[in-house]
């Protein structure tokens, strides 16, 4: 007996097992969606999957700029010129890297649990890392209680 799956590009629903011959046929629809660059498999409604884990390149810079911007702060490196020759990494790529640090927490922790916007490219991320209202605008999230106590606040 010969097992074939069936991978069925947009055609949501539950999965089926059909037999066909002397194959079983194990048709499993589902959507692809674009995520960073990546294309990412959407599953039925109902469906369970294991949690993503953090491993995407947001995540990673995250990472990398809360741990460069703590060797900063502690001390440990004087400057982005500093942390860079240690590195041995351009410090034009460390600075926009540690901006990333000013990100809403709400952000962080949506990147950090695999739930970043679309609209969330660590390209358009190191250009610019607008206050924390317009970063929830620019990504399609809400009002958080979170935003009371970010750079926006310091600024009204």
């Amino acid at each position: 007996m010969t097992t074939v799956v069936e991978l069925t590009k947009h055609k949501m629903g539950p999965a089926r097992v059909r037999h066909d011959g002397e194959a079983v046929v194990i048709d499993i629809p589902m959507a692809f969606r674009r995520r960073s660059g990546r294309k990412e498999i959407i599953l039925p409604p109902g469906a369970t999957a294991a949690p993503p884990k953090p491993t995407g390149p947001l995540a990673l810079a995250l990472a990398r700029a809360f741990r460069w911007q703590e060797m900063i702060e502690s001390g440990e490196a004087v400057s982005n010129s500093d942390l860079g020759r240690r590195l041995k990494i351009d410090q034009s790529f460390i600075a926009r890297t540690v901006r990333l640090a000013s990100l809403a927490p709400d952000i962080v922790e949506a990147i950090l649990d695999g739930q970043e916007p679309d609209e969330a490219s660590l390209r358009r991320l190191r250009r610019e890392v607008p206050l924390w209202a317009e970063q929830r605008k620019l990504f399609g999230l809400g009002h958080t209680p979170a935003e009371s106590y970010g750079p926006a606040a310091a600024e009204k």
